[in-house]
């Protein structure tokens, strides 16, 4: 799935946005996690800093004072996950690590190739709802 730019942009409280993409889906993402979590946006944890927010001309992404920017597509990937659209990589390796699966294992459990599984928990690729529902009916038949 090709992600677009941006086309609005709202701050929506003290750390998170409202967000409007070209192919016309709005979501409001909450960046409190990310910038608890990386010393280098402790810039934005002031809800002042924070609210300087604009979107870039280009419509890539949203950009602050001292050059701290976000690009609309891993915006779209926080948001589809805080939205129930897709897996974060921690919540996949959660998965794989509460079922004890080697890669290999759950590449079979999922119908997927071993190296689809290494890009999810990477990171390089997101975890698709598809993905995600697949672990539920994963866990659903383990249960039974």
């Amino acid at each position: 799935m090709s992600i677009g730019k941006l086309t609005g942009l709202a701050v929506a409280g003290p750390l998170a946005l409202s967000l409007t993409w070209d192919d016309g889906w709005t979501a409001q993402i909450n960046l409190a996690e990310v910038i608890a979590g990386h010393r280098g946006l402790s810039g934005l944890a002031d809800p002042a800093g924070f609210a300087q927010a604009v979107l870039a001309g280009d419509g890539w992404s949203v950009e602050w004072p001292g050059g701290i920017d976000f690009g609309a597509q891993q915006l779209r990937r926080w948001a589809d996950q805080q939205v129930g659209n897709a897996m974060s990589p921690a919540a996949f390796r959660a998965w794989i690590d509460g079922h004890q699966f080697t890669l290999e294992r759950a590449a079979e459990a999922l119908g997927l190739s071993r190296r689809t599984i290494a890009y999810y928990l990477s990171g390089e690729q997101a975890v698709p709802k598809t993905v995600m529902l697949a672990t539920e009916g994963v866990d659903k038949r383990m249960a039974a």
